[in-house]
């Protein structure tokens, strides 16, 4: 995404006479947001950021929080009317702190424990802050019929993109990982859930109706780790010009958060979004079985022949994660290779030299 487009897209939004809200990570409750009326976006990379280095950050800070520094200093969002600071990072939730406009920022807690009794009740309150904050901040009645309906939204959209996402479990994959991940992220541009689901329905029957197809020689590569959207074009044009495909992407932005869905039955809406938030395989959980679990059940259902660990350097939770993963699946037999990258292609020929050499082994 573009800095143009994220202020057309904000524009749109007040020309509909809709509240433009947003976010950057998936641990924030967009039903909430959207049954109080406002259009969401997630930004996960713009495009003509690069490597930056905001003179507010110290140099050696993982590139996601340079960027979202950048983003919301850069007058990019002037005219959003909400941005959701959340706590999923140590440096991410430091660096809220310091923007010079506060007037438009809510902090949204998350939790970092997996399944200890408090997380549930935890996420439950942080949901009916946001409701509160919403409701007092823009004179608005936030009703639990709305949260329902949008949920159910959600949960069609979610499925949706699971749905696109599954047609590389085919052999041999109907598509290159290039063009499943850049249509799917452009997918989650469209404004409205409805036109989200149109347009990820679409692009899979075009991908199950091409005749020709990827080369089943290609070996299946899943990619995990941190969010991917800085460096998906170098890592991805890494893997599928050496002779490998990618299948899967369990990264934050694909399969991670889409793979979620609330039971909207319940009685309790917010405690049943909570089971919902709880259930995210994020690295800063800790102990973290979930993303384990979730990688096996991965491997298996997209014939993983091999994974490729991005690690944002330096992403202390996913970097220092590695070693419990790695040794979790070399025990099972499946191949791991993990590397530190940042947003700039100054390391693209010596990952090249790497990623090369990980793929020649799976052949």
């Amino acid at each position: 995404m573009r800095k143009e487009e994220v202020k057309k897209w904000i524009d749109d939004c007040h020309k509909k006479h809709k509240k433009a809200a947003i976010y950057f990570c998936s641990f924030v409750p967009v039903e909430i947001l959207e049954a109080a009326g406002f259009q969401t976006l997630q930004i996960t990379h713009l495009e003509e950021n690069g490597d930056l280095y905001p003179e507010e950050l110290p140099k050696n800070v993982c590139p996601i929080v340079r960027e979202c520094c950048e983003i919301c200093e850069s007058g990019i969002l002037e005219q959003a009317d909400l941005i959701i600071a959340e706590s999923s990072c140590d440096g991410k939730k430091k660096m809220f702190e310091l923007l010079k406009d506060q007037s438009k920022v809510y902090y949204y807690q998350v939790p970092q424990g997996e399944e200890q009794e408090y997380v549930l009740p935890l996420i439950a309150s942080e949901s009916r802050y946001l409701i509160k904050m919403l409701e007092q901040r823009f004179g608005i009645t936030v009703t639990d019929e709305a949260i329902r309906k949008a949920t159910n939204d959600t949960n069609r959209q979610r499925a949706s993109a699971m749905d696109l996402l599954a047609v590389q479990q085919q052999v041999p994959p109907c598509a290159w990982g290039m063009e499943v991940y850049e249509k799917l992220q452009e997918n989650m541009k469209l404004p409205t859930s409805e036109e989200r689901i149109a347009a990820n329905e679409k692009v899979r029957e075009e991908f199950l109706g091409r005749e020709e197809k990827v080369p089943e020689t290609a070996p299946r590569i899943l990619l995990t780790g941190c969010p991917i959207g800085g460096v998906y074009q170098k890592i991805i044009e890494i893997v599928e010009k050496n002779g490998g495909v990618v299948v899967c992407f369990e990264n934050c932005e694909c399969i991670k958060s889409n793979i979620r869905f609330t039971d909207v039955k319940k009685d309790d809406i917010i405690a049943s979004l909570a089971e919902c938030y709880q259930n995210t395989a994020c690295a800063i959980m800790t102990p973290n079985q979930k993303r384990k679990k979730l990688l096996e059940q991965l491997v298996t259902s997209y014939q993983i022949a091999g994974i490729l660990d991005i690690h944002l350097q330096p992403c202390h939770a996913y970097t220092v994660e590695k070693y419990s993963v790695e040794k979790h699946f070399s025990q099972q037999g499946i191949p791991y290779a993990a590397i530190e990258t940042g947003y700039s292609d100054a390391d693209k020929a010596q990952l090249s030299t790497r990623i090369a050499a990980f793929l020649e082994i799976l052949q």
